[in-house]
């Protein structure tokens, strides 16, 4: 009996001791799971500077559609060099169990602590064009050779020069490792030549607004000087328009980077055109690092080093028509001045694309325009006046056969469709009016009045048709702004229960946003709701509700995005639980096909102002929004 009672306790204790073994296997896969190598996640998450500059559209875009193409699902977040939202963002991708990350990074020492926590969640990091200051975190880091590179650019802006004479740097951003190496590699060549005499050297933080004035402010106090040479391509564009604006003669502008606008800039050849860059192949340093993340993924290893250069190629007027999306094809790739009469080409200008909405406006523009047999050039204007009437003058250079245009300001807009329409180029505007009718061909918006009615009317239901509430308001100088503040208050006003505690502007930021929100709540810690005029907003208020451990706060938005669908479908407290779809793929495409229309026939067959409703956006149809549609 005593041996029977013994076997069946050595029994026992064997089953207790695969039970347990069994449950720490499972605990070790759940952890396995969080994603990396060996995950059964499909995600990878892409992140990057913003999409204004097309060099870093072109690497949201490549990774984007490589990962793709590999059967990757995709998500693309954008950190405008804010090292905080970058941070942010690994969280939100480690979060969503992402197998990889491919990113893009917002400086070289803040971005170790995010590649670690990735690192240590199992997730590898793949970056493309910056280094960070550490090894043995990243699997892989495959950038330009800067140095290389800025040296054969240097060679040729002296060449230019003539050997001789006085000219000004502009810099990239300091936290940026990429700025000094440029600029290491530009005097490695340039100081060879004691004729060569730098009377000015400043930073533009790789900015095309921050360069013209930069260099605008630097030509006054050095009017003699005969060249520029800028750390990128976006900075030597603002520094060409100011030579430009100075009324300056053979001045040589050389910039950094090979982008669509430098190489038109090159081809127009007139005088203090930008004559000089070097290619970065980015293109092919992005699809590197997919395909080294999916190896990676598969097998365990990359099968190369973790830090790879990638040379560089200079680009002037010899083969600049073989340059297109910071690739070097074997033939021409783009028409010559002379070559055509330029009458095929669709200029698209649009605002910054860091904001998926304008995005969207570009990408849509620029396929259909495509499919319709039309070369495109796409402009980004920032929300700025200026800027955006520089981009027309380029389209009217060119020769554009139409504009369509997400424009920069009812009221300040005016003058630049009206020289087009002078020009005999005719303007499409998607998704914002001007104040004049008669210049614009067509006029083609969301119905922001009745849509933000339909939000509103969802928004007072959620509060219970009571509380108190913040507005966040877009751009003051956007006539969408008060219309969707007018449509909100035509419902909410008509419940004497519902105050609004507070109205402020966010200029459609999400940064911004998140800062004023948090502002407003600590004012306001009672509130039961923030009703915002974009999605963009509605993204920084909800991450201000959760930052200040609120509850049962309902945040509703405007646009439609796919990061609001997300927010809504995950259904986590603070999150926004409604938005507005404006159509804009639709609104975009019915530009695009008017335009041709008009082209071919002198007509559109339309009105000019016409008014596309807008559809709301809740848990019960979020899964079925994909990219601004309703599938």
């Amino acid at each position: 009996m005593k041996k029977l009672k013994l076997i069946s306790l050595l029994t026992l204790f064997a089953l207790l001791f695969t039970l347990a073994a069994a449950c720490q296997q499972t605990q070790d896969s759940d952890t396995a799971q969080t994603g990396g190598q060996g995950s059964e996640s499909k995600l990878i998450a892409i992140i990057t500077p913003p999409h204004d500059n097309p060099f870093f559209k072109t690497v949201a875009d490549v990774a984007d559609s490589r990962a793709k193409e590999l059967g990757y699902e995709t998500l693309v977040l954008v950190h405008n060099d804010d090292a905080v939202l970058q941070s942010q963002h690994f969280d939100t991708a480690i979060a969503r169990g992402a197998a990889a990350i491919i990113c893009d990074n917002a400086g070289a020492d803040a971005s170790i602590e995010p590649v670690r926590r990735a690192k240590d969640a199992n997730i590898p990091t793949f970056l493309v064009d910056r280094e960070i200051n550490e090894s043995g975190l990243a699997i892989s880091q495959i950038v330009s050779n800067n140095f290389q590179g800025a040296q054969v650019v240097a060679e040729e802006f002296v060449k230019l020069m003539g050997e001789t004479g006085k000219y000004i740097e502009l810099v990239g951003k300091e936290t940026d490792t990429n700025a000094g190496v440029r600029s290491s590699g530009f005097h490695d060549i340039i100081d060879q030549y004691p004729g060569m005499s730098m009377v000015a050297q400043q930073t533009a933080n790789w900015d095309q607004t921050e360069a013209f004035s930069v260099a605008q402010s630097l030509i006054q106090a050095n009017p003699d000087i005969k060249g520029i040479i800028c750390g990128n391509d976006t900075m030597a564009m603002g520094a060409s328009a100011a030579v430009q604006a100075a009324g300056l003669t053979g001045v040589m502008v050389a910039g950094f980077d090979g982008s669509n606008d430098v190489r038109d800039s090159i081809l127009s050849q007139a005088d203090g055109n930008v004559k000089a860059t070097g290619l970065q192949p980015i293109a092919l340093i992005t699809a590197m690092a997919v395909e080294q993340a999916d190896k990676y993924l598969k097998t365990g290893s990359t099968g190369v080093d973790e830090k790879q250069l990638v040379d560089c190629v200079l680009i002037t007027l010899a083969n600049a028509a073989r340059l297109n999306n910071f690739t070097l094809f074997d033939s021409p790739v783009v028409s010559t001045p002379g070559s055509s009469s330029g009458s095929n080409l669709i200029a698209i200008i649009t605002p910054p694309h860091d904001n998926p909405f304008f995005k969207t406006v570009a990408d849509v523009a620029d396929s259909r325009a495509k499919e319709l047999g039309y070369e495109t050039l796409v402009l980004v204007h920032n929300d700025d006046a200026v800027l955006q009437s520089q981009h027309f003058d380029t389209a009217i250079a060119r020769g554009a056969a139409a504009i369509i245009c997400d424009n920069a300001g009812a009221d300040a807009s005016i003058e630049s469709v009206r020289r087009a329409w002078n020009a005999g180029i005719p303007t499409f505007l998607v998704d914002r009016e001007i104040n004049e009718s008669g210049l614009a061909i067509s006029q083609i918006v969301s119905n922001n009045f009745q849509g933000a009615q339909i939000v509103a009317e969802y928004f007072v239901g959620l509060m219970g048709e009571t509380g108190k509430y913040i507005e966040l308001v877009g751009r003051e100088t956007d006539t969408n702004a008060g219309v969707r503040s007018a449509g909100f208050h035509d419902i909410i006003d008509q419940y004497p229960g519902m105050q609004m505690v507070a109205q402020q502007t966010a200029n459609w930021d999400q940064t911004e946003a998140f800062s004023v929100a948090q502002s407003l709540i600590q004012a306001n810690p009672d509130i039961k709701g923030i009703i915002c005029g974009n999605d963009t907003m509605a993204m920084g208020a909800s991450a201000a509700v959760q930052a200040a451990g609120l509850s049962g706060v309902m945040v509703a938005g405007f646009d439609g995005s796919n990061d609001v669908r997300d927010s809504i479908l995950s259904r986590a407290d603070g999150n926004v639980k409604v938005t507005g779809l404006q159509p804009i793929a639709l609104i975009t495409a019915m530009a695009v096909e008017q335009a041709d229309r008009y082209l071919k026939t002198g007509s559109t067959g339309a009105s000019e102002k016409q008014l596309v409703d807008c559809i709301l956006i809740t848990i019960d149809n979020a899964s079925r929004l994909d990219n601004f549609s309703l599938r």
